[in-house]
């Protein structure tokens, strides 16, 4: 007993150990962290191809001709009408922002012709000017964090170009490289190990290729219901969209909640239609796509996800948010190995 817990520990000081190092050279291992990542979205679709006689390079270089082909036509038809919507309504958010601001003077001005006692006026004073100071230094956070966000992705240029390389040499070799790895390890840990990995493969699976999916089936929808009603900047609301819903639980109303708004600023009556494009989009979702592209559920109570969802998004904000499931998902089954294993 005391050898098992022994192992246990050195076991958690070594992981322990090996984190620290990680996280102190995390910067030289970007362009890899991109590369795994588009090998593991890119890897089914060669291995489809060889299914059906393709050799495994060839199949490598029709899934990267096609994702440039598919690049180039975003980039000549999206990009430039996503530009302007952008532009567009940047030149409009000081609109929103001053009639966000004018919300504490609408309430002083109801406050002096309804006949209220001191002691109310000076709690909607107080109020107003509560809100006041919400409103502004939430404006100047949402442009700080958007500038410190779009200088962070021209930092990552070099890793994002880098990385689709790096990713072709995975795929070519990954038959070479997972039997190497096995060889490394020792014979009573293969078979732990290779379980792990698919289960860490079913899980990342789900999450990352199924609720990306769905994530870009919602956007389209979304941004598609917003142009037949006639909104201002669909693109955006789109993307919007499909952004906030890779996050679970709250990413439909993380998105709904702006979007409605800025629908509401224009018309009630676009207001009341692109919340019923939310709600249909949203059945949609739950009733068709989750089942179809998801599968099983990633095993944890919703109040357990809940507070996943909660201390990922405190410690590594959006990312957090979108990851922690599936990370939580993938610590449960690696603490249940070592359960049954070690213990």
């Amino acid at each position: 007993m005391r050898r098992r817990v022994l192992r246990v520990v050195l076991i958690c000081i070594a992981g322990l150990v090996g984190g620290v190092l990680l996280y102190k050279v995390r910067s030289l291992f970007i362009p890899f962290g991109i590369a795994v990542l588009i090998a593991y979205l890119v890897y089914p679709l060669v291995n489809s191809l060889e299914s059906r006689g393709v050799g495994r390079v060839p199949s490598i270089i029709t899934v990267y001709a096609a994702g440039l082909i598919l690049a180039g036509i975003f980039f000549t038809l999206f990009i430039p009408a996503l530009l302007k919507e952008t532009k567009g309504f940047g030149a409009i958010l000081s609109t929103y922002g001053q009639t966000l601001l004018d919300v504490p003077g609408y309430m002083d001005r109801i406050s002096l012709r309804v006949s209220l006692p001191v002691e109310v006026q000076q709690i909607l004073y107080e109020t107003s000017r509560r809100i006041e100071s919400a409103i502004v230094q939430g404006l100047r956070k949402f442009m700080r964090e958007l500038t410190d966000g779009l200088l962070g992705l021209v930092s990552l240029l070099p890793s994002f170009i880098l990385a689709p390389f790096i990713a072709y040499y995975i795929i070519k070799d990954f038959d070479h490289l997972k039997k190497r790895f096995l060889a490394v390890l020792p014979p009573s840990s293969r078979s732990s190990t290779i379980y792990l990995l698919r289960e860490a493969d079913a899980i990342f699976s789900r999450f990352i290729r199924g609720h990306l999916m769905i994530s870009l089936i919602v956007g389209f929808l979304t941004g598609a219901g917003a142009a037949v009603i006639g909104l201002r900047f669909y693109l955006l609301i789109g993307i919007f969209t499909a952004i906030a819903d890779l996050i679970p639980i709250f990413g439909p109303t993380i998105a709904a909640f702006p979007v409605v708004g800025l629908a509401l600023a224009e018309s009630r009556v676009k207001g009341i239609l692109m919340l019923a494009v939310f709600l249909i989009v949203q059945q949609l979702e739950g009733s068709v796509l989750a089942p179809r592209l998801l599968g099983e559920r990633i095993g944890l109570h919703p109040l357990v996800v809940m507070l996943v969802l909660l201390a990922g998004g405190y410690l590594f904000g959006p990312l957090g948010l979108i990851f922690s499931v599936p990370a939580a998902g993938l610590l449960r089954v690696v603490l249940r190995v070592i359960w049954e294993r070690v213990i």
